[in-house]
């Protein structure tokens, strides 16, 4: 503790590894110029424009406009539909609620090829099926990356919970962090890995490092003041920025 109270946003070993593996991120993923191209996505039409297409014909269209956004518009992948078995129905304390039986994305390499699966039941769920999509392929982003992840290989799922902020896709994260944990959750299908403060830690240090101002109206109340709190930690912490930001 500070003389005014808490010096470090998270805990210092988590913060830690947060910054190291952004900076991993960066060093093989194109350093600070990528993060210059690459957009805050959001669930609006300015980033995914209405479609006619129906079924897999619509899952391929977000998964290509995924794809761009995230800057992986050249990487090979290959989208395949799943099906999986209906939800399953249980009493809770405050009526009946639907548990998904199976998860709804699926990662593999084919080669050099990102196969990437969804459920297809997630068609009619768009945002749902966008959280889905992206958090695959930000897999994919990590298993790109031939150097060892900080912390080792234990860590592979959060540094691509990671990666899927430093591609542009916190908002969709932290929005999926503050959701019930039922079947409408996609981060409940496969178990949530960031805590909600380490979502909003994320998405403030995307908006930090390029300058800009993070969404909180596009999200509850509660992860909007978190995400506003981290974001006057990185204004009073420049230092923690600089190090990123000199990564070419």
């Amino acid at each position: 503790m500070g003389l005014f109270g808490k010096t470090r946003y998270l805990d210092p070993d988590i913060e830690d590894w947060c910054l190291e593996t952004w900076g991993w991120l960066m060093a093989n993923l194109g350093g600070i110029e990528r993060l210059r191209r690459t957009p805050l996505a959001a669930p609006t039409p300015e980033f995914f424009p209405p479609t006619a297409a129906q079924g897999h014909e619509r899952a391929l269209y977000l998964f290509e406009r995924v794809k761009t956004l995230m800057g992986m518009a050249d990487m090979p992948a290959r989208l395949e539909a799943f099906e999986r078995p209906p939800a399953r129905q249980r009493l809770g304390l405050f009526g009946k609620e639907e548990i998904e039986s199976a998860p709804g994305g699926s990662f593999r390499l084919d080669g050099d090829t990102l196969v990437i699966g969804y459920a297809s039941d997630l068609v009619g769920r768009p945002e749902t099926l966008i959280v889905t999509l992206s958090h695959e392929l930000a897999r994919g982003l990590v298993e790109s990356i031939r150097k060892p992840i900080p912390g080792g290989g234990e860590f592979r799922e959060l540094a691509s919970e990671l990666a899927l902020a430093f591609a542009g896709f916190g908002l969709f994260g932290v929005r999926g962090a503050y959701k019930p944990a039922q079947s409408r959750n996609p981060f409940a299908q496969r178990g949530i890995t960031f805590s909600e403060p380490i979502w909003a830690f994320a998405l403030a240090l995307f908006a930090a490092m390029k300058g800009i101002e993070a969404p909180v109206g596009a999200l509850g109340a509660v992860p909007a003041d978190l995400t506003l709190k981290a974001e006057r930690y990185f204004k009073r912490n420049q230092d923690l920025l600089a190090p990123l930001r000199a990564i070419a």
